[in-house]
């Protein structure tokens, strides 16, 4: 393919000029393995807030790897794990639906941030569904919350420390992981990180901590999985370069990374078959039947989301990927598009949210969906 840089950068410019966003970074993976990256008036490896990028770097992406290796299973019943939970259909709630976003939780976490953590926690687990398990698609924070502890459960170590054992340490992602600025491993200077917000609830802006209110009130019992992440560009990159491998991180990955380190030797990371579970429609897989069996055709029609990642989504990812594309949105302007037919993907980190916060998300999905299209139409 051929690779429009100047298209690439007049697509930056022009969403800057109409207020969509001040900064940011875009990155590109091309079918042969070479990286590409474009910045808008900030350096390359700026750190940012890749808010609910979380949930698939590293949440759903740990919790896919321990399916695969047989320690954790789809079918598991939430309560085995979380015992604490009480909500109606208790017995009912499984692993699945916490990676397929279909539990009936209708409560927007922002309403919960004036709470303890304690409080917050205690919400999830009374709240009172209206509709079974896997009667509806519903994307929110409240399932990665409780995916991100059962895996810290499961392994005894908090997300922090998964992730940088099973990704960033791997596959030198640098300047990925949670409490960027007081961490004691990788710490990054203020500087380095895109401010977020100027932010009404704390009264004052928002730079090198949790946007997200309702994670940043959990980070005080640990990190979730929902929201909390930071991380730059070429990190990223990495990492979804690792998934679109099936797992396992090549040498020629590394075209992005400075000219003094040292090549990497292929090896796996994840287990084989990640792919192809990221790159599927969960509600069409007749394995999965009998745990969304309460969900009307009407719903299964429209719903389609890969497990742990969204799968086949317009409204971001543009018309011109296949129908095997799979990404995720974060609040701040964040967002990963990853096609697995043609193993190219695009990777954008932004300031969208600052100084304030829009209405809704439309214009910067509209600046995502272009960014793709400008992309993938040449792959």
């Amino acid at each position: 393919m051929q690779f429009d840089e100047s298209n690439i950068r007049n697509l930056l410019i022009r969403a800057k000029e109409e207020g969509v966003f001040s900064k940011a970074v875009a990155g590109f993976i091309l079918p042969d393995g070479t990286q590409r990256l474009v910045a808008l008036d900030t350096p390359e490896n700026t750190v940012f807030d890749i808010a609910s990028l979380t949930k698939v770097c590293p949440t759903s992406t740990l919790a896919l790897s321990y399916i695969l290796e047989g320690s954790l299973h789809i079918d598991d019943k939430v309560a085995d794990y979380i015992p604490e939970l009480q909500t109606n259909y208790r017995d009912d709630v499984r692993i699945f639906h916490l990676l397929t976003h279909s539990l009936d939780y209708r409560v927007p976490m922002k309403t919960l941030r004036t709470l303890p953590p304690e409080g917050i926690l205690d919400a999830l687990y009374t709240y009172q569904f209206e509709r079974a398990p896997g009667a509806d698609f519903n994307y929110g924070n409240p399932a990665s919350v409780l995916l991100g502890m059962i895996l810290s459960r499961i392994t005894g170590k908090d997300l922090q420390q998964q992730g940088r054992e099973r990704f960033f340490e791997p596959l030198g992602m640098t300047r990925s992981g949670w409490d960027p600025l007081t961490r004691d491993f990788n710490r990054i200077e203020k500087a380095e990180i895109m401010p977020t917000e100027i932010c009404a609830f704390r009264n004052r802006e928002i730079q090198g901590e949790i946007h997200d209110e309702s994670a940043w009130v959990l980070r005080k019992l640990f990190p979730v999985g929902s929201a909390g992440m930071f991380s730059c560009v070429p990190d990223l990159l990495k990492f979804v370069q690792m998934v679109l491998n099936d797992g396992i991180i090549e040498g020629s990955q590394s075209r992005a990374q400075a000219p003094h380190e040292p090549q990497q030797e292929p090896r796996r990371v994840a287990p084989a078959g990640i792919l192809e579970m990221v790159s599927q429609n969960a509600f069409a897989n007749p394995e999965f039947a009998a745990l969304t069996r309460t969900m009307d055709s009407a719903t299964r029609a429209g719903a389609c989301t890969a497990l742990g990642w969204e799968l086949n989504s317009t409204k971001f990812m543009g018309t011109h990927a296949s129908p095997r594309t799979f990404g995720k949105t974060g609040f701040t302007g964040a967002s990963i598009v990853a096609d697995a037919s043609a193993g190219a993907a695009v990777v954008l980190l932004s300031n969208f949210t600052y100084p304030h916060r829009e209405a809704n998300a439309d214009r910067i999905h509209a600046f995502r969906a272009a960014l793709a299209d400008a992309f993938f139409k040449s792959v």
